[in-house]
């Protein structure tokens, strides 16, 4: 399983704004030259995540983007649903799901429902905030020739 450029683009754009929090919004602009990031790209991810609820957009000269709320309140799970879907491995795992008359007899089923618990577990954990502290705590190393 792997998370599309979108899913990594858009949870790297994302934490870029997160660290802006509680200060002025950041331009998109910003975003693409921190986060290296193509800026066509960038564009609809930010539109995603606003759709979301995750970030606002404020207009005007001294606008850009914003969370809309907390980094300790926005989920790393929040996130990758908001940009790739639901992460459930399998159609059959959603209650409304009529995708399988096996349901109930299925053998493989419960494995996919604990993969899926597992990767919940480990994306609900998170918070930006988190991102944001650990990406502060790790060293940065210059080596120079």
């Amino acid at each position: 399983m792997h998370l599309s450029t979108k899913g990594r683009y858009g949870t790297r754009a994302i934490i870029e704004i997160a660290k802006n929090y509680g200060q002025k919004p950041i331009k998109r602009k910003e975003i693409v030259e921190a986060q290296q990031v193509p800026d066509s790209y960038i564009e609809n991810i930010l539109i995603t995540l606003k759709t979301a609820g995750l970030i606002q957009t404020i207009r005007g000269a001294h606008g850009g983007y914003r969370l809309a709320k907390a980094p300790s309140e926005i989920t790393i799970l929040e996130v990758v649903e908001a940009l790739e879907g639901s992460i459930m491995p399998i159609p059959c795992l959603e209650e409304s799901s009529g995708y399988c008359g096996s349901v109930d007899t299925c053998a493989t089923r419960p494995i996919w429902h604990e993969m899926y618990l597992a990767m919940r577990e480990v994306l609900i954990k998170y918070t930006l905030e988190d991102i944001i502290r650990r990406e502060q705590d790790t060293p940065v190393f210059a080596y120079t020739i």
